[in-house]
């Protein structure tokens, strides 16, 4: 079962964010771009920008120490940093490095790239490498459990799922015109996806499935809200 689940998680962190740039490169000219800019969104934004900042320079002062130690704050501390940082990210690399692509396939594009990178990263290499170790016979030396490997992927599927609808959001406000009103919004939800993990493991002692449900629910929800302002009938003339 253990093989089964890591499968399950090496496929949709690498299978799936490539098989769908492939499909949407096949359908629509110029995604592989957008899928491009997705990932250095994310990755500036954070492995550049926000990370470093987190364990390197903010551990230095009190204040950081102190809303360490208070889950509340820490987690909307966290939740708010990272939808500011990848929020903004995607406005500033949509905004002025996609200039006229802001159609519903360039913002799947997007998405996939910015979710896609952050699977692969995060979660898909551990994945990859546990895999690999069991079928060179170490697979004793793992601590993972089947239910922990397949977690991790379904995971990463809402996550990305959630980045898919984000994008579409920020994406959707820069093209008709409201960008401001839609990137707040993508900001909120993103604070409300990312805390959630910390207050609800700290405060309320929820586990694993209580988490990945939360998530899966805001990641829907935030993946059916883009694709309904694209999709749309009264706003169709003006996607197509």
């Amino acid at each position: 079962m253990l093989v089964v689940s890591l499968i399950f998680g090496v496929v949709v962190c690498f299978f799936l964010p490539i098989i769908g740039l492939i499909f949407l490169m096949i359908r629509k000219k110029g995604t592989g771009k957008a899928f491009l800019f997705g990932v250095l969104a994310f990755t500036i934004s954070q492995f550049v920008i926000r990370i470093p900042i987190l364990t390197l320079v903010l551990p230095q002062y009190a204040w950081f120490n102190i809303l360490s130690i208070q889950p509340w704050k820490y987690g909307l501390f966290l939740g708010l940093t990272a939808g500011v940082m990848e929020e903004g990210a995607r406005w500033i690399a949509i905004r002025f490095f996609l200039k006229g692509r802001t159609d519903l396939g360039h913002g799947l594009a997007f998405g996939l790239g910015h979710g896609g990178i952050e699977a692969m990263v995060l979660v898909g290499l551990n994945l990859a490498a546990a895999l690999i170790m069991i079928i060179v016979g170490q697979g004793a030396l793992l601590p993972a459990t089947p239910l922990m490997a397949f977690f991790a992927g379904y995971e990463r599927l809402m996550t990305m799922g959630f980045h898919i609808g984000a994008s579409l959001i920020v994406m959707y406000g820069i093209r008709v015109g409201k960008e401001f009103r839609y990137l707040i919004a993508a900001i909120v939800l993103h604070t409300i996806m990312d805390a959630a993990v910390v207050v609800l493991s700290a405060v309320y002692h929820v586990g694993s499935v209580g988490i990945e449900l939360y998530c899966t629910a805001v990641g829907i929800i935030t993946l059916a809200a883009g694709m309904y302002l694209y999709c749309r009938k009264v706003d169709r003339t003006k996607i197509n």
